[in-house]
């Protein structure tokens, strides 16, 4: 299970990932799974110990709760900081995923065993292209995002130019 510690770093996290889903995972809640099925990198969006309970990723509005770290492009595409070629998407929203852990603070997260019953698709992508330079050269965060010149580059036709395409 997650700790419900986050230590971002730029040039040691996951690349940045662009890419199309079979359907609308938009909203659900991402993680990893290896070859024998099993999931892994189990986010955790609150810790009631510590003195910032909600993780930066989650921006909770009037309306909504939404996940900051993922944003949608043109022609369908997606941007995301935390998605792998590994990746899968359940049927929790964030804001759901958050809920269940704010309700339950004696845990980090939703169980693995109850995870793994509610995979929406094991091989969600049609597309998936990555930035696996280190340091990334590309960044959606902050002050440094590079959506426009991504959005860009899917209307040339050129992400496989600037990202390794996995799928």
């Amino acid at each position: 299970m997650a700790s419900g510690c986050w230590n971002y770093s730029a040039d040691s996290a996951p690349g940045l990932a662009v890419y199309k889903t079979r359907s609308d995972y938009f909203y659900n809640v991402s993680m990893g799974i290896n070859k024998n099925g099993e999931l892994y990198g189990f986010p955790s969006y609150y810790d009631s110990r510590s003195n910032r309970p909600i993780n930066p990723r989650i921006k909770i509005t009037d309306d909504d709760t939404v996940y900051a770290w993922r944003a949608k492009l043109i022609n369908g595409y997606i941007i995301s900081e935390e998605i792998g070629d590994n990746s899968v998407f359940v049927d929790f929203t964030h804001k759901e995923y958050l809920k269940h852990e704010i309700e339950n603070p004696e845990i980090s997260g939703v169980a693995p065993c109850i995870l793994s019953e509610h995979i929406l698709d094991n091989d969600p992508f049609i597309e998936l292209f990555i930035d696996k330079n280190r340091p990334r050269k590309y960044s959606l965060i902050g002050s440094l995002s590079d959506t426009i010149l991504i959005n860009q580059m899917i209307r040339d036709g050129e992400l496989g130019k600037y990202f390794e395409r996995v799928k």
